[in-house]
């Protein structure tokens, strides 16, 4: 089932998930990892995520938004769904984020979370397509990191 939305419901949308993350709400942790982006293009668009994960897994998020409205709605969508995620699940949800900013029309039955059907209308803004992917492209670095601090404990534990 094609998931119609109009350009109105996309703004009272956008609005709502962006009120969401408008405070900032940020994770203190020893084991908390944190990864800072921004937007390739010039609309200055910057995401910081702080994150837990544990065997492989997102098991909490926080985060400080100072971006568009796009990449406001985009954090808040991802900031409810992300925990329990890995990093090939993260990478198919980008991946469908990808394709309805490139103007494919989703199918409400296949998408594996259906909020992002709204940025439909986000095709025809390209300059801030950037600012829309800043969560998928933050949430990969903490993976990367996760990984990597994996390896660093394991040779530590191996050359004790």
């Amino acid at each position: 089932m094609l998931i119609a939305v109009d350009a109105q419901d996309f703004l009272a949308m956008l609005k709502c998930y962006s009120a969401q993350v408008r405070r900032d709400r940020r994770l203190v942790a020893e084991d908390v990892l944190t990864s800072t982006v921004q937007s390739p293009r010039l609309c200055g668009s910057r995401l910081t995520l702080d994150a837990v994960i544990e065997a492989g897994r997102v098991r909490a998020l926080g985060y400080r938004v100072r971006a568009c409205s796009l990449g406001q709605a985009t954090t808040a969508i991802a900031a409810e769904r992300v925990v329990g995620m890995n990093a090939n699940d993260l990478q198919a949800v980008q991946d469908e984020m990808e394709r309805i900013l490139a103007g494919e029309v989703p199918d409400e039955d296949v998408l594996i979370w259906p909020e992002l059907a709204i940025f439909q209308h986000s095709a025809g803004m390209p300059a801030r397509h950037g600012s829309a992917l800043l969560p998928f492209l933050a949430l990969q670095e903490l993976f990367i990191a996760n990984e990597r601090r994996a390896r660093l404990t394991t040779q530590e534990i191996q050359h004790g």
